[in-house]
């Protein structure tokens, strides 16, 4: 059987309760200074956020021909294409070709050539 002394062990403080802020007391000057910062900063994200949104984005199917079968498909072009080059698998004649992509103007460009 076990017996349990309490007296041996030592007693810990409590930890210190913090301190409550007053209603209505003044922010300090470099949490004010930091809070308009923040406040400039958001307003500026917003309004990039905004401009980005409000500009029309290049989002087209152009419809291409393959070199080996002459089949045609689609090819879903966006923006951030420009100057890439897709390799891909005809679906009729299953051979390989490569897109290139070019963007002029906000009009996209594609050529294909046998891979």
């Amino acid at each position: 059987m076990f017996t349990l002394y309490t007296e041996s062990m030592p007693k810990t403080k409590a930890p210190a309760k913090a301190k409550k802020a007053k209603k209505g007391a003044s922010v300090p000057h470099a949490d004010a200074s930091e809070h308009k910062t923040a406040e400039r900063i958001m307003e500026t994200v917003l309004k990039e956020q905004s401009v980005e949104a409000s500009t029309e984005r290049l989002d087209q199917w152009i419809t291409i021909e393959c070199p080996h079968c002459a089949e045609g498909s689609e090819l879903h072009v966006i923006a951030d294409m420009d100057g890439q080059s897709i390799d891909q698998d005809c679906t009729v004649c299953c051979r390989a070709y490569v897109a290139h992509i070019e963007i002029d103007d906000g009009e996209a460009h594609v050529g294909v050539e046998a891979a």
